[in-house]
C-alpha cells in the first residue's frame, strides 16, 4: 500500500513538474507580452477557460468559415466561435427576436451600433489583456478614436482600407492612350479620362468611374461636428469634389446609360461595389477594384494593372481615403468579454495577418513590412500578380477622418445622392449646394427631435 502512495505521489509531482515547465500560452493571456505586443496567460494561475464567443459579421457563413472559425479553432481551441449574420438594424433586431446576441461585431456603423445597444468602449479590454498601438496604421486608430464624440476606442482595425487605381489596359490600347503612372491627380485623372471616352469599333467605353471616396481624402464633413449644424455652403472641399464630379458626369458618353435620372444617380453613388465596371471602363479608383481581378483575368481575358488612387494635389496631403470597412469590437452585451477579446488578439496577430494579406489579397492594419510583403504570396495567381503594381496600395498613407457629428452617418448618402441627381439634372454647383443645406438642415431637425 505504501509503495503505491509513494508511486501516486511521485506521478503528481511528474505532472506537476511538466505542468510548470509548460511556462506560457501563445500569447493572448494577461502576464508576460510577446512579439505581437499581446500577453500571455501563466497557467499557474489563470487557466484557459472554455468558452463559446458569436461573431456577428455580414459576409456569408462560407467567409466566416474560412476567415474566421478555421483559424479559431486551431489557434484557440478552448473558445466555440459561433456565426450570426446581420447588415443592417432591421437584422441586428430580428437575431436579438430569436435570442442572438453577438460577443464580437465586425462593423463600422457605431451610430447604429449605438442604438441597438452593442457599442462599447474598448479601452478597459485593452489595459487588461494589452495591445501594441505601435504594430497598427496610426491614421486608423485615429480615425476609430474619432468616430466617438466622446473620444472613446469603439473598436479595433482588422484590415486596412485598399484604394488603387485600377485601368483597363485594352481601353487604353484601343485608344492609343499611353497607361497611366502613379501619383496622378484627380485632375490628370479627369483629362485623361476625356482621352478615353468614346466609341471605337461599336464598342462604347468609358473613361473615368467618379469614385465617391475622393471627399474622404480630405476629411470633408458635412455637419459641423462640435455644433451638430449643417456645414455645406462654406465648405470649399465639399464645393471641389462636386465640381469635379460634375466634370466627370458632363464627359460626352462617359455615364452608363439609365432609365431615370433618379437611377442614375442612385447607381453613381452605389455602384462603387459593382467590379464589371473595369470591363467598361478605362480607370476606375477605388477599393472593389485592388483585388479579386486575378481570376478574372485568367478566365475572362481582362488586361489590367493598377496606379495609385489619384490624389487631390496643391494644399492637400498625398492621402489615399480612409473608410472605417472593416473593424472589430467586443459588444456591451457580450457575456464572454475577455474570450472575445482573445478572438481580436489573434486576428490582430503577425501569423494571422500573413494569412489573410498572403491568401487573400487583403491589406493587414500592422506597419509590419515583413507581413505586408506576403501579399498574394500563396496567391495561386502568384505569377501573375507579380506583373501587377499591386504595391501602390501601399505607397500613400491613409487620410485620417476627423471627429464626425453623430449626424454625419445618417445624413451623408441622401444627402450626395442628392447632389449626383441635381448635378445630372444640369444643375449648377451653387443650386445643388444651395439644395443640400436645405435638405441637411430640414434631416437634422428630424434627427434631433427623435433623440
Amino acid at each position: 500500500m505504501r509503495q503505491k502512495l509513494r508511486g501516486l505521489f511521485l506521478l503528481i509531482g511528474i505532472m506537476l513538474l511538466v505542468a510548470g515547465c509548460g511556462g506560457k500560452t501563445n500569447g493572448q493571456g494577461t502576464d508576460a507580452s510577446t512579439s505581437d505586443g499581446t500577453k500571455e496567460v501563466d497557467n499557474e494561475t489563470d487557466e484557459q477557460k472554455e468558452a463559446t464567443v458569436a461573431l456577428m459579421i455580414h459576409w456569408g457563413d462560407k467567409e466566416f468559415e474560412n476567415f474566421f472559425r478555421a483559424h479559431i479553432e486551431k489557434a484557440l481551441p478552448h473558445i466555440t466561435l459561433t456565426y450570426i449574420q446581420a447588415s443592417n438594424q432591421e437584422e441586428i433586431e430580428e437575431n436579438f427576436a430569436k435570442g442572438l446576441v453577438p460577443d464580437l461585431v465586425m462593423g463600422s456603423d457605431f451610430e447604429m451600433y449605438r442604438e441597438v445597444d452593442l457599442a462599447r468602449d474598448q479601452t478597459p479590454l485593452i489595459e487588461k489583456h494589452g495591445i501594441d498601438f505601435d504594430r497598427l496604421d496610426p491614421s486608423i486608430v485615429e480615425s476609430l478614436r474619432n468616430a466617438s464624440p466622446e473620444g472613446e476606442l469603439l473598436a479595433l482595425p482588422l484590415f486596412r482600407p485598399d484604394f488603387m487605381m485600377a485601368y483597363n489596359k485594352d481601353i487604353f490600347d484601343a485608344f492609343g492612350v499611353p497607361y497611366p503612372e502613379d501619383n496622378m491627380t484627380w485632375d490628370e485623372a479627369i483629362e485623361l479620362g476625356r482621352q478615353l471616352t468614346g466609341e471605337i469599333n461599336g464598342e462604347t467605353y468609358h473613361g473615368l468611374w467618379p469614385d465617391k471616396e475622393q471627399l474622404n481624402q480630405v476629411g470633408a464633413s458635412l455637419i459641423d461636428p462640435e455644433t451638430n449644424e449643417p456645414n455645406i455652403l462654406d465648405n470649399k472641399e465639399l464645393r471641389l469634389f462636386l465640381e469635379r464630379q460634375q466634370e466627370i458626369f458632363n464627359i460626352p458618353d462617359n455615364l452608363p446609360e439609365m432609365d431615370s435620372v433618379e437611377g442614375l444617380a442612385d447607381f453613381m453613388y452605389n455602384g462603387t461595389g459593382n467590379a464589371d465596371l473595369i470591363f467598361d471602363y478605362a480607370l476606375v479608383p477605388g477599393r472593389a477594384f485592388t483585388k479579386g481581378h486575378l481570376q478574372r483575368e485568367q478566365d475572362a481575358g481582362l488586361n489590367f494593372d493598377w496606379v495609385t488612387y489619384p490624389i487631390w494635389g496643391g494644399e492637400y496631403p498625398e492621402e489615399i481615403p480612409n473608410g472605417l470597412y472593416h473593424n472589430i469590437f467586443v459588444t456591451s452585451q457580450s457575456e464572454n468579454p475577455d474570450a472575445a477579446f482573445e478572438v481580436i488578439q489573434y486576428l490582430l496577430s503577425d501569423d494571422y495577418q500573413k494569412w489573410w494579406t498572403s491568401t487573400e489579397y487583403g491589406v493587414t492594419p500592422l506597419v509590419n513590412e515583413e507581413v505586408r510583403k506576403e501579399f498574394g504570396q500563396k496567391s495561386e495567381y502568384l505569377e501573375s500578380l507579380e506583373e501587377k503594381n499591386w504595391r501602390a496600395q501601399l505607397a500613400l498613407p491613409g487620410a485620417p477622418i476627423p471627429n464626425q457629428s453623430s449626424y454625419e452617418g445618417p445624413v451623408r448618402k441622401p444627402l450626395l445622392i442628392s447632389a449626383y441627381q441635381g448635378l445630372l439634372e444640369g444643375k449648377d454647383v451653387n443650386t445643388v449646394l444651395r439644395i443640400m443645406d436645405d435638405e441637411a438642415q430640414s434631416m437634422v431637425a428630424d434627427l434631433a427631435g427623435k433623440k
